[in-house]
């Protein structure tokens, strides 16, 4: 497993998520609607972060939980991070990464492409486990797909 996915110290963790969701306020993340729930053993993430030109970021998220000397730490072991943009009445898919393993694939972590009509183009892209995204790396491939956006309508 890749060091970024690697175990984190939650406290460290929750400095890092902070500090990406802190990068977007303001100018591109708008609401952030993205809670956890905490257990002895779990922490479930769940919600919608959402963003200019009616994107959304919609996150579950599930990272098992262990302790070292009396601190907790955690690591994602399930995700699933949907992004799509409201146009009016509609919604229509962007991207998607998840690990579910519903694919002839090595390992299950593979990324969902759409076209413009949000249609999904099959099959889905292999990523791996050196190549799945954190939650802030998907941020940023969000906003670089507004940033392209806002390229394209003010060209």
């Amino acid at each position: 497993m890749s060091a970024k996915h690697g175990p984190n110290s939650w406290d460290d963790y929750l400095a890092v998520h902070s500090s990406r969701i802190a990068d977007y306020s303001g100018h591109f993340l708008v609401d952030d609607q993205l809670g956890f729930t905490r257990t002895l053993s779990q922490v479930s993430w769940e919600g919608v972060l959402f963003c200019a030109s009616g994107i959304e970021i919609h996150v579950r998220k599930a990272q098992a939980v262990t302790y070292r000397s009396g601190r907790a730490w955690v690591q994602t072991t399930d995700y699933s991070y949907q992004v799509l943009r409201r146009v009016g009445g509609e919604a229509f898919r962007v991207f998607r990464y998840d690990n579910s393993s519903h694919y002839d694939h090595a390992d299950p972590h593979h990324r969902h492409r759409y076209d413009a009509n949000g249609i999904q183009i099959l099959p889905p892209e292999h990523v791996g486990e050196g190549g799945w995204p954190t939650l802030g790396e998907v941020i940023e491939e969000a906003f670089d797909y507004w940033s392209q956006l806002g390229a394209e309508r003010d060209g």
